[in-house]
């Protein structure tokens, strides 16, 4: 459907309550109407309907709905169930037809930016992976290589999938940095030589042919965790990033804070407290490290005292420097997720910066939110990317499903 520009991204900016109105309907307004009512009748039965079950749930005559199911099966959103098998005497005539959906029918890509890594992962129409792939890529890499390296990563992951690139019908760039409101380009990226400039969803979208969003990394992993992960109960809620960089993705009202300029989360520029074993006080933005976390983490892992004594600090340092946001936002939930700790093995290290931060934060909060560790791991962006896509393509499959290829 190409870079549609009605196309809207619902969890972005691009506020959406429901059908874009209209002035005034056409043949080919109701039609698509119907179409879309016919077809979320389909998808929200528990066994798959036949005509007459759809008319009546639709309230369409039953030739009308003969004429759509056919439009949605040539569309391949719709294909024939076989029958449940006879039970005593078979009634004469042809059985009455069964139709269901396909979530086949159609793909969204989602992709995780790194500094040294992509990650590409395509998901059918109802959210199931169905590949995934990564490939390195140098640190210092320029911005036309590294959007070269997504395109590569994406390729990789349609080939697995054995789906050519017509049937994608939405991707999703997750990235560090500060995306623009309308999530078309990156605003600002500091650790990634010219990745602003490189315009990676035109890019990616010349190479598949379909809309591309870009989104700020910690709001995607915020999406994941709330779709998928820790969140789902709850409709506040911060996902902070640690890892490479350090950024968090704010869940309120069950949607996602972007604020005015698309910065919403952007934590890594706040100027955290020093540990008292380097003289205190706070110089520069940021939780630093003294360097080489990885050999820290596993020494605290296997329980080294001046290694947990280090991610202890680590995690208090967290809640005391995010402890103002928290206080203006009075989340239920944080959820701690980082690629640092994707081992199961250094499971307890990720457990050490965890409590430290919630303990800190108790004592610091009138009314301190739970802290938990993410379900989803080093899958969250991509979790979240799904979702991005997905929320996009519901809304054409809720309006006019017909045109979604």
């Amino acid at each position: 459907m190409g870079n549609a520009p009605d196309f809207v991204w619902p969890l972005g900016d691009q506020l959406v309550d429901g059908p874009p109105p209209l002035a005034a309907v056409g043949v080919g307004d109701l039609r698509a109407a119907n179409a879309a009512a016919v077809l979320g009748a389909i998808r929200a039965a528990d066994l798959p309907p036949r005509v007459a079950t759809l008319a009546e749930a639709t309230g369409l005559s039953r030739p009308t709905v003969d004429v759509i199911v056919d439009d949605l099966i040539g569309s391949g959103l719709v294909e024939e169930a076989a029958a449940p098998p006879a039970r005593g005497l078979r009634s004469p005539g042809r059985p009455a037809r069964l139709f269901r959906f396909r979530p086949s029918a159609g793909f969204v890509l989602s992709v995780d930016v790194r500094s040294r890594m992509i990650r590409a992962g395509l998901a059918d129409l109802d959210g199931r992976v169905v590949a995934g792939r990564q490939r390195a890529v140098r640190a210092g890499a320029g911005g036309r290589a590294r959007a070269g390296a997504v395109v590569a990563a994406v390729n990789s992951a349609l080939e697995q999938a054995g789906v050519p690139a017509e049937r994608v019908c939405a991707a999703t760039v997750g990235t560090p940095g500060v995306v623009d409101p309308d999530n078309a380009r990156i605003r600002q990226a500091d650790n990634l030589e010219g990745w602003a400039d490189a315009d990676v969803a035109g890019v990616l979208g010349a190479a598949l042919g379909c809309p591309v969003a870009v989104e700020n990394d910690a709001n995607l992993a915020a999406l994941g965790e709330h779709w998928q992960g820790a969140g789902t109960t709850v409709r506040e809620m911060m996902f902070i990033l640690l890892g490479e960089r350090l950024g968090a993705g704010i869940i309120t009202g069950g949607r996602l804070l972007r604020g005015h300029h698309g910065a919403a989360g952007e934590i890594g520029f706040i100027h955290f407290p020093l540990p008292a074993s380097a003289g205190g006080g706070s110089d520069l933005p940021g939780l630093r490290w003294a360097g080489r976390e990885a050999d820290v983490i596993a020494a605290a892992a296997a329980g080294a005292p001046e290694a947990v004594a280090v991610l202890e600090s680590i995690g208090r340092r967290l809640a005391e420097g995010v402890a103002p946001v928290l206080l203006a936002l009075d989340p239920a939930l944080v959820v701690v997720g980082t690629g640092l700790f994707a081992d199961p093995a250094l499971a307890a290290a990720a457990e050490l910066v965890r409590g430290a931060a919630e303990r800190q934060a108790r004592s610091l909060l009138v009314d301190p939110p739970e802290w938990q560790l993410s379900r989803l791991a080093d899958d969250a962006i991509l979790t979240g990317g799904f979702r991005f896509g997905l929320a996009a393509v519901e809304r054409i499959l809720s309006t006019r499903p017909t045109s979604l290829f």
